[in-house]
């Protein structure tokens, strides 16, 4: 009798230990969903940036504030060297390398600004190129890799200018595609019928879908313009950390890859009143005007700072011309201020070495850089705004003064970096 009461004792034991494990694995099932989300936003530092809010936290700002020194770095003028407007700039550690509309092939640079190459050339050729829509480096294996436009095609090659390879397949025709790491590649393609899966697609060289990010904007076929756009003021792609960083057109939220290389949401721009909304964009009803107070963002991204450049979005039934503004956030406290729009230009003041207002267009984790015209440097040094304005170091501004009396307007750009100091 003892023994059959130990008996069922610890049968009941057992059975109610089986029922909580299962509960309990079961929970923890049904809750992987909803904990994979925050899981993934704590593990990127997940930070919502309240747009509406910063464009109130308006004001001149100092460019001193955020750099600690300005490097001028003129472009080499060569016959070949000569540069158009720059559509894309890149700089790694001993290199630089432009996208411009000048002799529309990538031109390589070094970092003291020494034409280098031109890398490729123009033709419709197996291993030719006329027109590039994107380009990326995978700076450790010293591989350059564009996306031509005609063709529809990758082709890779090294830093010397060698032509390593040409990657083809379906999908090559989606917007824009970037090299994200290893062999992997990374395409960008905005809704256009209104039934696509994915805005980003992680794929293979064999063009197979590794992962990506959900298109959420859809609609009826019957309700597509055909309307193509793009807006110049945004990047789709930037790099920081050593890791691509993807951003939509119409989705606000900046993914980029964890630890264990799965795409993750980073940060989020609250547009808010500010967001065109979904019925609107020109792909779906380019009939319809687009509200004036909607804005396009571009960002990018140091170790301490989002820089945020926005404008107000155009459409067939709007005007041609946009406004243009940035505003920077402090990614360690999340707050952000809008720099001051004087007409139709914007920027840190300078306050350094007195030189032309700073635009943050692209940054690495440790410096800011955008491109200066000759022309438009040139007419700033002449100006009276430079004469009168005040400089930490009034030994630059007497450099400015001094390359005023040999640059030529038709001289190549000049690159302007901006060495960040750490606000942590």
């Amino acid at each position: 009798m003892k023994k059959t009461t130990y008996f069922l004792k610890s049968l009941l034991i057992i059975l109610i230990l089986s029922i909580w494990g299962c509960h309990s694995k079961n929970e923890k099932e049904k809750n992987d969903g909803k904990q994979t989300d925050n899981q993934l936003l704590q593990n990127s530092q997940f930070l919502t940036i309240d747009f509406p809010g910063i464009l109130k936290q308006k004001r001149e700002v100092m460019i001193s504030e955020i750099a600690g020194s300005l490097d001028y770095i003129p472009l080499e003028k060569t016959p070949k060297s000569l540069v158009g407007s720059i559509l894309d700039a890149y700089i790694t550690q001993k290199y630089i390398f432009i996208r411009h509309n000048g002799s529309h092939l990538l031109t390589q640079f070094s970092r003291d600004g020494k034409f280098v190459r031109q890398i490729g050339s123009k033709g419709r050729g197996p291993k030719e190129y006329e027109l590039m829509r994107k380009f990326s480096i995978d700076e450790k294996n010293k591989l350059i890799y564009i996306h031509t436009n005609w063709t529809r095609k990758i082709l890779v090659y090294s830093f010397n200018g060698d032509y390593v390879k040409t990657i083809k397949f379906e999908g090559v025709g989606r917007g824009y595609i970037t090299w994200c790491r290893d062999s992997l590649l990374v395409s960008f393609s905005e809704p256009h019928n209104g039934n696509e899966p994915y805005v980003f697609i992680e794929i293979d060289n064999h063009g197979d879908t590794i992962q990506g990010v959900k298109n959420h904007i859809f609609w009826n076929s019957n309700e597509s313009s055909r309307y193509m756009v793009s807006y110049w003021g945004q990047n789709s792609f930037y790099w920081s950390d050593e890791k691509l960083h993807m951003k939509g057109w119409y989705n606000d939220t900046v993914y980029t890859y964890d630890s264990e290389n799965n795409i993750v949401p980073k940060y989020f721009i609250d547009l808010k009143e500010h967001k065109l909304p979904t019925d609107q964009i020109p792909e779906r009803k380019s009939s319809k005007s687009i509200p004036e107070n909607c804005y396009w963002t571009g960002v990018n991204e140091s170790t301490d700072y989002i820089f945020i450049r926005f404008g107000t979005l155009w459409s067939p039934k709007s005007k041609n011309e946009t406004e243009q503004a940035c505003m920077f956030v402090n990614k360690k406290t999340g707050t952000g201020t809008a720099l001051i729009n004087n007409g139709e230009d914007y920027g840190f003041i300078n306050d350094l070495d007195a030189g032309p207002d700073f635009k943050p267009k692209y940054s690495n984790d440790t410096v800011a850089y955008y491109f200066i015209t000759a022309m438009d440097f040139k007419m700033y040094l002449d100006s009276e705004e430079f004469q009168n304005r005040s400089a930490i170091y009034p030994g630059q501004k007497e450099k400015h003064r001094q390359l005023n009396k040999t640059l030529k307007e038709d001289d190549n750009h000049i690159l302007v970096l901006a060495n960040l100091k750490s606000n942590l």
